[in-house]
């Protein structure tokens, strides 16, 4: 059963990284990704031991509507393995550019920083 589980969030994330992707090639195509997620919360998701998966799934539908309320697709980050992978590609890439401007460590350290603040948020 928990292998099930498993392949459940993995559908859920599949769909919303194909919304974002998509989104950032085709534009408002991608909608049908969205509508897929949205039907699979539906259909996919109805048992009750299936609970997690669909507050999870529900979670990323509102990050969706949300983002596509405010005009703010193009700000949605993936999320999982792939959104890892994309994080640490970016961020490196960042960190190359700002050697290559000539910052000294100190003022990399204070730009990640903020940029991870802007980007992804404050926890703390």
């Amino acid at each position: 059963m928990a292998r099930q589980d498993k392949n459940d969030f993995e559908f859920i994330l599949y769909l919303y990284n194909e919304f974002v992707s998509k989104h950032r090639s085709i534009g408002k195509e991608a909608r049908v990704y969205w509508h897929i997620l949205d039907m699979y919360i539906k259909l996919g998701l109805s048992k009750k031991s299936q609970g997690a998966e669909q507050k999870y799934a529900q979670k990323l539908i509102a990050i969706i509507r949300e983002a596509v309320v405010d005009w703010n697709t193009h700000l949605l980050i993936l999320k999982g393995e792939e959104g890892e992978k994309e994080y640490r590609q970016n961020m490196e890439s960042y960190i190359e550019r700002l050697y290559k401007l000539g910052y000294d460590e100190k003022s990399i350290m204070e730009l990640i920083i903020k940029k991870l603040k802007l980007n992804y948020g404050n926890d703390n």
